[in-house]
């Protein structure tokens, strides 16, 4: 894919000179032209320009002047601006890097120290858009399980911390659920773990199909998730739990024939048994999680608090 080049020059002989030079590299530029800042300005703020090379001295609007119309909108990293002019006063060039100015030409200039002002701001741009990129990768894995995309275990307790408040204080019920693939560790013996990975992905996805759009299910790890079920009480989390089963049971997932796969659950209520905080509930649901493993998984059990 092509760079695009704004040259912004109001001679049209040193415009066709800066055309040339660039057109005559090996970077793949594109380059469009225009004769002052006033019709530049449009150009630059439009997308699909990737630098600007203007000229200072032009009539209507100048080089420093089209920069400053630039940064109102597009920073330098969105978009390199270098400044061309015959000025050598140390003013104009101060002025111009305090405008915003990626970079600044002295005229007259060859066209090997063009190209290679230009590689520059084109590389720096480049390295710029990887980071961004690098950076939202990172932002998305911080809170994200990156095998299924959910909500990871530190995201979870977040989530459940906030929501336990906003039902202590609006006094609603509030349920956790915890779920478990039974004999999953069988599983990725015999099909291997790319299958064992495709496996937990497509629970994921079925388990969170049957959620409501108000609950917000995690994974803790390996094949095991939760699910927060906002405005939920004991009753509503078994309906919940049990329908999460049956669906479980009767999916056909990546080489399971369907039935063979089975999902034990646990869930726990706020506020009932004396739960006040996140990892009391947590701690409530492993234990029904536990109950339900015993009983022989495939099964949801809720939380009974112990009689004192």
């Amino acid at each position: 894919m092509s760079t695009t080049v704004l040259v912004v020059e109001d001679s049209d002989i040193a415009r066709s000179a800066i055309r040339q030079t660039l057109e005559d590299t090996e970077l793949d530029l594109r380059v469009v032209e225009a004769a002052d800042g006033a019709e530049a300005v449009a150009m630059a703020l439009g997308g699909g320009i990737d630098l600007v090379i203007t000229d200072i001295l032009m009539p209507k609007l100048d080089g420093v002047q089209l920069l400053r119309a630039i940064r109102q909108k597009l920073d330098a990293d969105a978009l390199p601006v270098i400044l061309v002019t015959s000025q050598t006063d140390v003013e104009t060039r101060s002025q111009s890097f305090e405008s915003g100015a990626s970079d600044y030409l002295t005229k007259p200039f060859s066209p090997a120290e063009l190209v290679s002002r230009v590689q520059v701001q084109l590389r720096l741009r480049a390295l710029q858009e990887e980071l961004k990129r690098a950076n939202e990768r990172y932002r998305v894995l911080v809170v994200h399980d990156e095998l299924t995309g959910l909500a990871n275990r530190r995201h979870f307790f977040d989530l459940c911390r906030r929501e336990l408040a906003r039902s202590r204080r609006h006094r609603f019920a509030m349920a956790v659920a915890v779920l478990d693939v039974d004999g999953f560790r069988e599983v990725n013996t015999r099909v291997g773990y790319l299958v064992g990975d495709a496996v937990i992905s497509e629970i994921a996805v079925v388990v969170g199909q049957a959620l409501r759009t108000t609950d917000v299910l995690a994974r803790l790890g390996g094949e095991k998730f939760a699910a927060l079920l906002p405005q939920t009480d004991a009753l509503a989390a078994r309906v919940i739990c049990e329908r999460l089963c049956e669906i479980v049971r009767g999916h056909a997932f990546p080489s399971q024939q369907a039935g063979q796969l089975t999902l034990s659950v646990g869930s726990a209520t706020y506020s009932s048994g004396g739960i006040e905080t996140v990892d009391e509930l947590l701690n409530a649901a492993e234990s029904s999680l536990d109950r339900a493993k015993e009983l022989g998984g495939g099964r949801a059990e809720v939380y009974d608090a112990p009689v004192k």
